[in-house]
């Protein structure tokens, strides 16, 4: 499979290399410009390289990074990603109130689907608990991570891929009510985990 990301996160890299030990192509577009990551990629191995906008672009999955500021410019100058899977990530959530703030205030990945509308925009999350790293791990000893989306098969798809970088993938979509400000996601999170381990 090809994996295109595009912007540079602690998250992104992870899954770049994750991706290129499966053995993917991982092709890595960093608008702040490739030089600062090629050392970085060498050490992923042969299939993870640096490219254009438009390669990163081209490819099955495309994982994106990008500052809200310069969002809408670095996605209008995308070629046209129609029926494609992109899949906005937020980096490291290290307090689950975070997590809902971001949701319910920035809601990039909505600003995301909305300048692409003929794609499938799938929103990830990486939280991690400082105070107990099993908070994040599930009976197999594999991080969890967490995806919005409101495509079925999207999410399936995204599901199976995460499954394969080793991940826990856990599905919110149906769980996070946007409309509820009094939402108490670190009680999802747990009973997520809860619910994985039975």
């Amino acid at each position: 499979m090809k994996i295109g990301i595009i912007g540079i996160s602690s998250l992104t890299m992870e899954l770049a290399f994750r991706s290129a030990r499966q053995g993917h192509t991982v092709t890595v577009y960093n608008p702040k410009g490739n030089n600062l990551i090629r050392d970085a990629l060498e050490k992923f191995g042969p299939t993870a390289t640096t490219g254009t906008l438009e390669q990163a672009s081209s490819a099955d999955i495309i994982l994106l990074f990008i500052p809200k500021d310069d969002l809408e410019n670095v996605l209008n100058q995308l070629p046209d990603v129609s029926g494609k899977i992109i899949i906005h990530t937020s980096g490291l959530i290290f307090d689950p109130q975070t997590l809902l703030s971001g949701i319910t205030n920035a809601m990039t990945y909505k600003i995301t689907a909305s300048l692409l509308p003929q794609a499938h925009v799938v929103k990830l999350f990486h939280p991690v608990d400082l105070q107990d790293k099993n908070d994040v791990r599930n009976k197999d000893n594999k991080e969890q991570i967490f995806f919005i989306a409101d495509h079925r098969a999207s999410k399936n798809y995204v599901k199976n891929f995460l499954k394969q970088l080793d991940f826990s993938p856990v599905d919110l979509s149906g769980r996070i009510h946007l409309q509820n400000k009094g939402l108490n996601l670190d009680s999802i999170f747990h009973s997520s985990a809860r619910r994985l381990d039975n």
